[in-house]
């Protein structure tokens, strides 16, 4: 049961009476903050020393709230968004994130002890013994390995210490069965070497009951070994070796059918998108549940991953300066399979498989912090090999057949049967950059920093698509006609097509006209060459010792690539024209400030952002089976973020952080429509309108404000005993969920709160606690859209929906040795 406002009212206020009534006390008593350290300019610094507008969640809290992977993070950090989907998965700061499309790099970059992982699945897998997580906001080109256009995860792993040491941790969740284990062990092996082994496991049934399948989904099995060792190879060279291996693995999805409508007109008219699986085809009756309960219909999906990082840092020194050369190679293997219209009846299937391999190497120079100069430059380099594969599966008894064998030319379904639209991508890249970011100091008061970091990129791609038996052996001779039926009813051009087309069938002509041809060769390949200039200016003005304030300056790239998703030429002239899409750009401008008072006791930060984007990358599901992809056009994004922390008290620690953010689409008149929308843009010039114009609206998942407050209480009880309460209280506006504006996928604002209590002794030998999430069950919608061929196929309206996870009851251990 959903708990009340006035529940929320208590908490909140409670809280916050406890500082009053503590603020004198803390004067009396010394009270005064930890300083937070990060690395989010390449230097261990303070964070009231750093002029970036950042947020950084060290270990302890990370184990306090449970928080597993980026999806959780989310709920800690205003303007940060991630959510994963059908076949896709989304991470955006300041309303700025890459769309579904496996060929998109990562507008928010995600660095692992400063390497890049730049694919959008591995920020699925979890986090595993860490010793912080600092979120960047707004473009970090300079000090990161590439893109980053929208800023940055710096995540930095726990490191071999010279002491024997280690922990193990337990957790189980009442509500949906779900527990994990983690631990790490620290063993020095001798005065110069030492090294930290670290796992983690972790099993969960789900949230979501699948009524087809008579099971709970996702359920979720993951684990990850690390092995990091170091060496003092010389007294001024320090070598460290780290070797990571995951699988993090899902079965079935989080995704519930709603906002179904009657047919208005046709045969099915009067009749909704399940009435009409159900009574004219059969289907499973689990497809009539089409309302937001916890219960969903499908005939299954799985998520299976598998990880592997390797990484070598040599760190020494030429006299004063600090040198380190950091090699790594990873790679990313997953296989899925996606239940893609999202109901328990057979209609499709959609089969995805990628392997992604990178090496990447970085020299980079550190001096030392002269009194009026210090810098930090370097080179790298990154190759990588992507390969990626999907089938659109249509099954022998899809209602497909049925369907589409009814109207003119009969036999269509039956030419379709057991057969799939199999596609083939490819991406090889070669990136050369070179970076520096110096600081000059005129007095003691001022700062001057300047970065630029030029990049050059070498990209080549393919892809085919072609119509195939289920099997993916060639189609059987009686089935040649089906690339007609999956051009003209789906839109999917083929290879099969341009050969029926050059055989001269006048419908297969007609389609490759309208669609796109793939050419003499069967496949589309192009090239890019770019040289990119990305340049960072700050000031830096030490106002008081207890006041930093900066302004900056800065423009990042993401890099342009080609489109894995499309089925057809979409708005573009060919189909070889649509392939290609370019680079985004960012221009930023920013005016902020660090503030500590009340003796250390207290800390404010602040920052004033204004953000032109161009040609923004997009990818908008076409309604039917593929995506319209390229660049969207320019955006402008303003807003105001504070944070603050305050010992009030020997005991307590209060903070918060706020977010608004203002995002509008100066230019974006290739938006894809809702089902039921009249399209307002004739974006090809062929005197039908075909699209919607956007300019003006938001961004999907934007909300215009997002905050946090939370409460640390921890005082000693039974004399060497420590009881303590965390409390976190998330809130944010409203938001579309889903990238066409439907109004019937917007998530109203709501709130949500976790409070955590643990005992156990002082010298933090052991603890245990009692953790609830979500205590108020809100079940909040994150991302939606048109369900897959109820609109283009049926003519009618129907909704599919991601919400997450409600109330989570936890019971935690933790034990340190």
């Amino acid at each position: 049961m959903k708990s009340s406002k006035t529940l929320k009212s208590l908490l909140i206020g409670s809280t916050w009476l406890a500082a009053a009534a503590g603020a004198a006390q803390a004067q009396e008593d010394g009270a005064s903050l930890d300083v937070i350290t990060v690395t989010a300019q390449s230097r261990s610094k303070g964070l009231q020393d750093t002029p970036i507008s950042l947020s950084a969640i060290p270990a302890e809290k990370l184990q306090d709230t449970a928080i597993q992977r980026t999806d959780d993070l989310q709920f800690f950090v205003p303007n940060l968004t991630f959510t994963e989907t059908g076949i896709g998965t989304n991470m955006f700061i300041r309303g700025i994130g890459s769309g579904i499309n496996q060929a998109f790099e990562q507008s928010v970059g995600t660095f692992v002890d400063g390497a890049n992982l730049p694919r959008a699945q591995q920020t699925r897998a979890p986090f595993m013994d860490l010793e912080r997580i600092e979120v960047l906001r707004g473009p970090q080109a300079i000090l990161f390995g590439k893109n980053a256009v929208a800023g940055a995860l710096n995540i930095t792993t726990a490191k071999p210490t010279d002491e024997f040491e280690g922990y193990l941790n337990a957790s189980y969740e009442f509500e949906d069965e779900e527990y994990i284990v983690e631990g790490a062990l620290n063993l020095p092996l001798s005065e110069r070497a030492r090294m930290r082994v670290a796992g983690r496991y972790r099993d969960a049934d789900g949230f979501v009951e699948n009524a087809t399948l008579g099971r709970d989904e996702p359920g979720r099995e993951d684990w990850t070994v690390r092995w990091t060792g170091e060496v003092d190879a010389t007294p001024n060279l320090l070598i460290r070796a780290k070797a990571e291996v995951s699988q993090f693995d899902a079965v079935g999805r989080n995704i519930e059918i709603i906002g179904e409508l009657p047919a208005s007109a046709g045969s099915f008219a009067g009749l909704t998108y399940a009435e009409i699986l159900n009574g004219a085809f059969g289907a499973d009756a689990s497809v009539l549940n089409t309302t937001q309960d916890g219960i969903r219909s499908s005939n299954g999906d799985f998520s299976n991953n598998e990880q592997q990082l390797y990484q070598l840092d040599a760190i020494g020194s030429i006299g004063d300066w600090e040198v380190r050369a950091t090699t790594n190679m990873q790679n990313l293997e997953y296989d899925e399979l996606c239940d893609c219209d999202f109901t328990g009846a057979s209609v499709f299937n959609a089969e995805l498989q990628e392997e992604y391999g990178q090496f990447s190497q970085e020299l980079r120079f550190t001096s030392p912090v002269y009194e009026k100069f210090d810098m930090v430059g370097g080179l790298y380099y990154q190759t990588s090999d992507h390969d990626f594969a999907d089938q659109i599966l249509v099954p022998a008894d899809s209602v497909l057949v049925p369907a589409l064998n009814g109207p003119s030319p009969t036999g269509s379904g039956t030419l379709v049967a057991d057969t799939a639209a199999a596609r083939v991508a490819t991406t090889d890249s070669d990136f050369y950059s070179v970076f520096i970011q110096s600081n000059f100091r005129p007095n003691n008061v001022f700062e001057v920093q300047f970065g630029l970091r030029i990049s050059h990129e070498e990209k080549s791609g393919t892809r085919t698509m072609n119509i195939v038996a289920s099997d993916l052996s060639a189609l059987p001779a009686a089935q040649a006609g089906a690339a007609i039926v999956y051009a003209g009813g789906f839109g999917i051009t083929s290879t099969n097509l341009n050969d029926l087309a050059a055989l001269g069938d006048p419908t297969a002509i007609a389609l490759t006209d309208s669609l796109g041809d793939f050419g003499p060769e069967g496949q589309l390949s192009d090239t890019l060459e770019e040289t990119r200039f990305s340049p960072d200016i700050k000031l830096v003005w030490d106002a008081t010792a207890d006041l930093l304030l900066y302004a900056s300056w800065a423009q990042g790239y993401k890099s342009g690539g080609f489109d894995f998703r499309a089925n057809n030429k979409s708005i573009s002239p060919t189909l070889q024209d649509s392939f290609a899409f370019g680079d985004e750009k960012a221009t930023n401008y920013e005016l902020g400030g660090k503030w500590s008072f009340l003796r250390g006791a207290a800390e404010l930060n602040f920052a004033a952002f204004y953000t032109e984007f161009d040609d923004l990358q997009i990818s908008a599901f076409d309604g039917v089976l593929g995506f319209n992809v390229g660049n969207a056009g320019a955006a402008e994004v303003q807003g105001i973020e504070l944070d603050g922390r305050w010992a009030a008290s020997e005991y307590l620690t209060l903070s918060g952080a706020i977010a608004f953010t203002d995002f509008e689409f100066t230019d974006y008149q290739n938006g894809q429509c809702y089902f039921g929308q009249t399209p307002d843009v004739d974006f090809n010039g062929d005197g039908t309108p075909d699209l919607c114009d956007f300019t003006g609206n938001s961004n999907q998942l934007v909300s215009d404000m997002q905050g946090t407050v939370s409460s640390d209480l921890r005082f000693p009880v039974f004399g060497s005993y420590e009881l303590a309460n965390v409390t976190d209280i998330f809130f944010t506006s409203e938001y579309d969920a889903s990238s066409t504006y439907d109004p019937a996928l917007v998530q109203d604002g709501y709130s949500t709160i976790n409070s955590r209590v643990s005992f156990g002794p002082q010298t933090g030998n052991w603890e245990i606690a009692l953790l609830c999430r979500n205590l108020t069950d809100e079940e909040v919608l994150q991302f939606g859209g048109d369900t897959p061929l109820a609109g283009s196929t049926f003519g009618v309206k129907s909704n599919y929906a991601f919400y997450g996870q409600g109330r989570q009851l936890w019971l935690q251990a933790r034990l340190n040795f």
